[in-house]
């Protein structure tokens, strides 16, 4: 039923805004907890959380949808849904969640993109009955209306990341691959398609790419990282790995990977130009 969440994506702006606005609600509505959930494929991912005293919903699971909360919420006709006591509802006192939960008090509200595509939904929760007024429920669509514009925002972000890959060019043949940020499966594509061409184009010998800035939140990127390696080998570039994250570093999968590819590893890009020849000389300040 609920399951810990390994592979998340991180919408920043929406975990940082609902953060400041869970308190508000969870004040306004006198309830204990309220939470952000997306929907992702036929699961229904927590991507932030609030307990007010009791801690109830943690931000690091998922729970399968047909038998999550969430369903009814996204498939009511009506812009919210309420239930005073979730073990008393008929629609939802046989459910293993609510069970698991122990929580009586709910509302929950669709969070959509602009286009009318579904996110997920925005809930609050209490283990006392409590009856909503229509204030409350207003509210609730306000706050709702606001993340939908954050999520906006974070899904622009996303494709502004997409388009960046940087390439530092050191010298003739020699250049530094700086990855920041997430890498999903679109920004894999941009990443791998724009190096290649970048090393045909500049002829480039030597490739050291640096992950000290990655947000590592899945065990997929090894493999990602394995396709774009291989590939530069096989176009006979010697490539330089820095700054490994520990969540790589500590990987069976990506030892295993890199087990039979001539790759050298380093602690920075600076070690990495030290070994290529290089040395980082620090300018004296003028007088």
């Amino acid at each position: 039923m609920i399951s810990k969440v390994k592979d998340k994506t991180v919408y920043q702006s929406l975990v940082d805004t609902s953060t400041k606005l869970f308190e508000l609600l969870t004040k306004n509505l006198d309830v204990n907890s309220a939470y952000i959930a997306k929907k992702v494929g036929n699961k229904m991912t927590v991507i932030n959380s609030y307990n007010k005293v009791e801690f109830i919903i943690p931000d690091d699971i998922a729970v399968d949808y047909q038998e999550s909360n969430c369903k009814l919420v996204l498939e009511n006709n009506e812009p919210a849904k309420t239930v005073m006591n979730l073990m008393a509802d008929e629609e939802t006192k046989k459910r293993k969640i609510t069970d698991e939960l122990g929580v009586k008090a709910f509302i929950g509200v669709p969070l959509n993109r602009p286009d009318g595509s579904n996110f997920g939904t925005l809930c609050l929760m209490d283990k006392d009955e409590k009856t909503f007024t229509n204030e409350q429920v207003e509210m609730v669509q306000s706050i709702a209306d606001v993340l939908s514009y954050i999520i906006e925002l974070d899904d622009l972000y996303e494709d502004i990341d997409l388009l960046s890959v940087p390439i530092i060019p050191i010298s003739k043949g020699i250049a530094i691959l700086a990855l920041q940020g997430n890498v999903n499966d679109k920004r894999e594509r941009k990443i791998l398609e724009d190096t290649l061409n970048y090393t045909l184009s500049h002829k480039i010998s030597s490739f050291l790419i640096d992950l000290s800035e990655m947000q590592i939140s899945n065990y997929e990127f090894s493999d990602a990282l394995n396709r774009l390696v291989s590939a530069l080998k096989l176009m006979g570039v010697k490539v330089m790995l820095s700054g490994i994250p520990t969540a790589l570093a500590s990987s069976t999968r990506m030892r295993d990977q890199f087990q039979d590819l001539e790759v050298t590893f380093v602690r920075s890009i600076e070690d990495g130009l030290k070994k290529l020849g290089y040395q980082i000389v620090e300018r004296e300040e003028e007088q």
